[in-house]
């Protein structure tokens, strides 16, 4: 069993990423880079669980991708260079309430 704690649909924007080649599109475009702060608390584990979860929109085709969260953390650090068309991920579904 899992518990959220705080509000996890909370989006934040973290900037546009240099010219990249969308996977999906092929076209080349700046992705607009959010993330969203997930927190769990697993009563199996009683350990509390904290990612944070970034994602990308293509701005022509709205194709949605994410990166692993280090590499999201040091683009949020500055590191416009973090972020390539190599590191694009599919976006997994986010876990239930339940």
């Amino acid at each position: 069993m899992e518990y959220r704690l705080g509000n996890s649909l909370r989006v934040k924007s973290r900037g546009e990423t240099l010219e990249t080649i969308c996977p999906c599109c092929k076209k080349t475009v700046k992705f607009g880079v959010f993330s969203n702060f997930e927190r769990r608390l697993a009563a199996k584990i009683t350990l509390l669980d904290c990612n944070t979860v970034y994602f990308l929109v293509c701005p022509q085709c709205a194709s949605i991708f994410t990166v692993d969260e280090e590499i999201g953390d040091d683009f949020k650090k500055g590191n416009k260079f973090a972020i390539t068309d190599t590191d694009l991920l599919k976006l997994k579904k986010f876990k239930d309430n339940e």
